[in-house]
Order: C-alpha cells, then structure tokens, then sequence
C-alpha cells in the first residue's frame, strides 16, 4: 500500500484535470463576446460554439470507461490533456465557425474522459479512511480552474482593452485566453505521465469491457447502474451551471453599481472553493448520504427563494427587475445555494459514483454515470433560455422541484458508500 503522502501527491496531481474543466469554463464564458464580434457569428451560433463542447464531454466520458480498462486510466488522462491543449489551440487560430465548432467538441472530448478516469482513479489508491477527503479534490481543482480561468480571463481582457483589442504581441484577447487553456492541457499531459497506475488498473490492463457488463433486469441495465446514472443526473437538475446566470441582474437590482459585478463574480466562485475545503474536511466523518440529504433540502429553500423572489419581476428573459427586498434576498439565496452545493453534491457525487459499483463494472459504469451527467448539464443548459422567457420565477420553481426530487431519491433508493471495502 503507498504511503499516505504519496497517495495524497498523486490524487492531487490526477485531480488538476478537474482545473482544465474549470478554466475552460470561465474562458468560455469570457471569450464568448469576442468569439461573436472577431468571427462574426450570430445568436445561434453563438450558442452552437458554447454548448457543442458538452457533447464533446458526454462522448469522451463513455468512451473512456472501455477504452481505460485497456489502455490504463493514466494513458486516457494524458490523452486527454492533448485533447484539451489540441482543441483550445485549434479554437485560439480558428477563423470561422467551421473550425472553431469541431475545435470545441475536441476539448469536450478530453474534458469528459479526464472526468469519467480521476475520480475512480483516486478512489483506487486511497484508503478507506481518508477516500472522501481526496476524492473531494476533484470538485476543489474544478472550482479552482472556474477561479482562475475568471481571474485570467479578466486580466487578459483588462491587458487588451476589450475581448477583442489585440494583445501587445498580436492576437485578439480572447485567442490567448483559450492559449492559456492549451498550456494547462500540456502541463497536464506531463503530470499525467509521472503518476502510478492504482493496482486495479494493472489488474484490468487488456481485459475487454463493454456497456454490455452493465446488462440487467431494471429497464435493461443493473439497479445500481440506474442509481448511479440518476445521482449523476440530480447533481445538474437542480440548474447548478444556470442558477448564477442572472446573479449581475440580482446585484444590481440590489443596488450595487455595474462595475462591482465582476467582484462578485470572484467572491461567487470564491464560495465555491471555501465550500469545497470544508467538503473536504468533513466528507469521511459524515455519512455521504447525509450531507446529500441536507444539501438537497438547503438547495429547496434556497430555490424556492428565488422563484419567489422572481415571480413578480418586471420583464423577463434578459431583462427582469426587481425591488430592493427581493434582490437582496435572491442574492443571499443564491450564496445559500452556492454553500450548499459546494459542500455537498459538488463533491460527494463524484465520490459515490466511484464507490457505488464493484471492480467488475466500475470503469464502465461511471463513465455512463458521467456521460449521463454531461447530457443532462447540457440539456439543463439549453432549455434555461426557453425557461427564462416563460418566466424566471418557473424556472427556479422547477429546479426546486428536482431537488425535492433528489431529496426523495437519496432518501428511498441512494446506498450508503462511506467506509465500504471496495471489492
């Protein structure tokens, strides 16, 4: 058995990969105007280049579950990490559509295999005792690359002028944001390379393995195949990646000036990570299914709030208004939501889904689980717009009803996983 240091410092450099999801996200969020303003691309296009990677995601994380068994989980990380560098170089020289769409499902493809190999990866080498805390560090290294992609995608944007100002060197802004991304695809290729197989990835080596192993008599598949694919779905039903989207409107309808958004950008993220360091410290005292459990429940309030808080906005879509009272209460239930899924399903799901399926099926079993995931963020993040025309007040009512939901589901069907020999 490695000894507990070195367990950590390999678990800690497997997670980074969670640091190239994180910072591609901010970078795409950042880059986007200039990517609309340099390539000239309309509102649909706009959206095809945003969204196209999570499908990218999806595919790369089913394929990976197979393709690990034979080739070892740290072969497909440093794939995957050539993946990503490929794809943000392609996007920072594309010069249309046609190039930068087909440069984004690239990415996606190495973001989803690093997600669907690391966490059962840490789970591997770390023992029982202390599998939560460092299987935690995934969700820590996403929402420190969410931190730093927002804090590089500022200062890139700051440098130039605008998203589309070119840099002193050349080169329009938002092409060195997605450069930075590529250089952190690289680094990671090389941490990739230093870091040991776990032993059941030596076991595994060669063994062929399909979603067929997932076989069974619920509805096709395994019954817990179908708890692994539902906690997977849950974590983004809840509208995780769209409940911030309106956070500007919120602050400034509370009566902050235009020019501290930004700052509460960071302090938003920076919630996340302190939420993710007290996961950490807490996760292998308490039961999984418990810090679930009241997770989900703070998450209800916290978007019951909200669509209270929205119900009677003047405007929809991009332009809703609110009083002074609501505004300060939907932002402090969006920092309440913030907590609660920082502490909770952020980082247990990863970890439950690394240690709900035995050794036989584990490798396929949570890369369907995280296809699954990806799918569902993708959906989530496609119909909000739709949504948020109908009223933003529905669309927040109808995330609560899916945490109730995954309240339901983790209380009637959600296995308790902490301390479980890992067979």
């Amino acid at each position: 058995m490695m000894n507990t240091r070195f367990v950590t410092t390999a678990a800690a450099g497997a997670a980074l990969g969670g640091l190239l999801f994180g910072y591609d996200t901010s970078t795409m969020n950042a880059a986007i105007d200039g990517v609309r303003a340099s390539l000239g691309l309309g509102s649909g296009q706009v959206g095809l280049v945003a969204a196209i990677s999570l499908l990218g995601c999806a595919a790369g994380a089913w394929l990976a579950g197979p393709i690990s068994v034979r080739l070892g989980r740290t072969r497909i990380m440093m794939i995957a990490g050539a993946l990503v560098a490929a794809g943000s170089l392609g996007a920072a020289l594309g010069s249309g559509l046609l190039v930068t769409a087909p440069c984004r499902v690239v990415t996606g493809l190495g973001i989803g295999a690093v997600s669907a190999v690391v966490p059962p990866y840490i789970t591997e080498i770390s023992p029982a005792a202390m599998r939560g805390r460092l299987g935690s560090l995934w969700q820590f290294a996403i929402v420190s690359g969410q931190l730093i992609g927002l804090v590089a995608g500022f200062g890139i944007t700051t440098w130039a002028g605008s998203e589309v100002s070119t840099m002193p060197w050349g080169g329009a802004a938002w092409r060195w944001e997605f450069g930075v991304d590529a250089v952190l695809g690289i680094v990671y290729v090389l941490i990739a390379r230093a870091l040991p197989r776990s032993s059941r990835d030596v076991m595994e080596h060669g063994r062929k393995a399909s979603v067929r192993d997932l076989r069974g008599p619920r509805f096709g598949l395994l019954a817990v195949v179908w708890v692994g694919i539902l906690l997977a779905a849950f974590q983004q039903l809840v509208g995780i990646n769209v409940v911030k989207t309106y956070s500007n409107i919120v602050w400034k309808s509370a009566g902050f000036s235009t020019g501290t958004t930004f700052l509460f950008s960071i302090v938003t993220v920076v919630i996340s990570v302190f939420s993710t360091i007290l996961a950490i410290a807490v996760i292998d005292r308490v039961g999984r299914r418990t810090m679930l459990l009241a997770g989900a429940a703070a998450m209800i309030v916290a978007l019951g709030v909200l669509a209270v808080s929205f119900s009677s906005t003047a405007g929809s879509g991009s332009g809703p208004t609110l009083d002074h009272s609501r505004g300060i209460a939907a932002l402090n239930a969006m920092n309440v939501f913030a907590i609660a899924f920082g502490i909770t399903w952020g980082p247990v799901t990863w970890v439950m889904l690394s240690e709900l399926f035995d050794s036989r099926i584990q490798s396929i079993a949570v890369a369907v689980c995280t296809a699954f995931n990806w799918l569902t963020n993708w959906a989530v993040t496609r119909t909000f717009p739709l949504l948020a025309d109908v009223g933003l007040g529905f669309a927040y009512s109808l995330y609560a009803a899916f945490a109730v939901l995954a309240l339901v589901f983790v209380w009637r069907a959600l296995p308790e996983t902490k301390g479980r020999t890992l067979a």
